[in-house]
């Protein structure tokens, strides 16, 4: 006759220590998914944030750089009185009803460099403002309180918390100069934490005033 072999299978005790140890470890694993997913959108909202409102400021502090400037500026240089800068004493800041004080500039150059103003209309007036938590680039001659500006950040996507220009001007070596400190805060609309300030001062070369 045959023996008959006993095999011993997991006990009972063995089996729950086995799943508590698998329960945990796949909980782990849930946790750091979680977490990755959780930080890679922090991530994208960061990326976009800063693709979005860098660029906007950048452009904000070109544009002041060249306020006042002039193509004929070597006329200008050689007889002051006779030649006097259509573009110069040009900026001035206010706001949009309702808005932080300071958060309009309006300034003028010569855009296509032929030394006479030629008007709003023409391309040769510019600024800046914030409303509605947008950044809004001017239109022709319209000013600070008027609408129909063209809106530069996109609201479903970044709300621009505050923005100011502060001119600043000082005495060099008996010469006047002007800067423009400039402020934007802004925050990715899906997300308020992801948050970021802009700041810079900026010498606008061709300003007289």
């Amino acid at each position: 006759m045959r023996q008959l072999k006993w095999q011993n299978g997991a006990s009972l005790t063995e089996l729950l220590i086995g799943m508590a140890l698998g329960t945990a470890a796949l909980a782990s694993m849930a946790s750091l998914v979680g977490y990755g997913i959780g930080v890679n959108a922090n991530l994208l909202n960061s990326s976009r944030l800063n693709e979005e409102a860098s660029s906007i400021f950048l452009l904000i502090e070109r544009e002041v750089r060249r306020a006042g400037f002039s193509g004929d500026t070597i006329n200008m240089l050689q007889d002051p009185a006779a030649n006097p800068s259509p573009f110069a004493n040009s900026i001035t800041v206010s706001a949009f009803p309702g808005e932080d004080p300071n958060s309009c500039i309006l300034f003028r150059y010569d855009a296509n460099n032929n030394g006479v103003f030629d008007g709003g209309n023409n391309g040769e007036n510019f600024g800046f403002r914030l409303r509605e938590d947008q950044v809004e680039m001017r239109v022709g001659d319209l000013d600070c309180e008027a609408l129909g500006w063209i809106a530069l950040s996109d609201i479903d996507v970044v709300s621009i918390q505050s923005l100011s220009f502060m001119p600043v001007q000082s005495i060099n070596g008996g010469v006047p100069t002007t800067s423009i400190n400039t402020l934007m805060e802004a925050e990715i609309l899906s997300d308020e934490k992801v948050s970021r300030r802009f700041e810079s001062q900026t010498l606008v070369r061709n300003y007289d005033g």
